[in-house]
């Protein structure tokens, strides 16, 4: 498959990066009333080479929910960390923050499902990041380490291992979702036509140019075959959802059927 070349990025490779980027000195922080005093901890964010990333983290508390606090946009392959402040969890002073983080190949412009995790927050796996006034001595520093691999097992990420300090995220950048032929994220006129050349090249006896990912998703009707019948599906789905229409592709065929 053409995304092998940069598939499961090891460890060592994320430490050799050579491109290393701090929040504080790229200007990533969009909290106006960051205290610098009250920080606490940080968390790290490893991307692998041959990944952009999209990264994000807000914070619910009385101040608010969903407050941004850092944003990374199309960041490149190395270390991101983020001072975080801390903050017990009781009604007057918390925070809750969320991770998000999107992975876009570079090569391919394949795009991972939004890996998201929960800092302060209530799950037993929950990384906890508490307030220094409080708690002296409590300084904190967690690791999400991400890797790619071409596995297409119908899940966009998986959390394969982690302990008390880090978490590491298996992002599967092939996986291509069922009628979204060309991985745009839409499923539309394009993927139909995808379908038809691909078919008319396989029926002359040529070969397709569609990877073995793309072929899965252009089964639309899940008979093992691809085909003219599977482009007319994604036609009268794409004209259903330019009408309107609101159920995906999934619930579409079964009512069909």
């Amino acid at each position: 498959m053409k995304i092998n070349r940069f598939a499961a990025i090891s460890m060592a490779a994320l430490m050799l990066s050579p491109m290393t980027a701090y929040a504080d000195e790229t200007n990533y922080r969009t909290f106006d009333q960051f205290n610098k005093n009250e920080v606490n901890g940080t968390l790290t964010v490893n991307i692998p080479e041959g990944c952009t990333a999209d990264i994000s983290i807000t914070f619910d508390s009385p101040e608010g929910p969903a407050l941004p606090y850092y944003k990374v946009e199309k960041g490149k392959s190395g270390s991101y960390s983020f001072d975080i402040e801390g903050r017990d969890n009781n009604k007057s002073d918390y925070r809750y923050y969320n991770l998000s983080v999107t992975l876009t190949s570079v090569e391919y412009g394949n795009v991972s499902e939004a890996f998201t995790d929960v800092v302060n927050g209530t799950a037993n796996d929950s990384f906890l990041i508490p307030d220094k006034n409080d708690n002296p001595d409590s300084f904190k520093k967690y690791t999400y380490n991400f890797s790619c691999d071409d596995v297409n097992n119908g899940k966009s990420w998986e959390l394969t291992d982690s302990d008390e300090t880090s978490k590491n995220v298996t992002v599967h950048l092939n996986f291509i979702p069922v009628g979204d032929v060309n991985g745009d994220g839409h499923i539309d006129g394009v993927d139909a036509s995808d379908i038809l050349t691909a078919y008319a090249k396989e029926s002359a006896g040529g070969k397709s140019d569609l990877s073995a990912a793309q072929k899965k998703a252009a089964d639309v009707n899940g008979d093992k075959v691809m085909d003219g019948n599977d482009a007319s599906l994604l036609l009268s789905y794409y004209a259903y959802v330019s009408a309107k229409g609101n159920v995906t592709l999934a619930e579409f065929m079964a009512d069909r059927a």
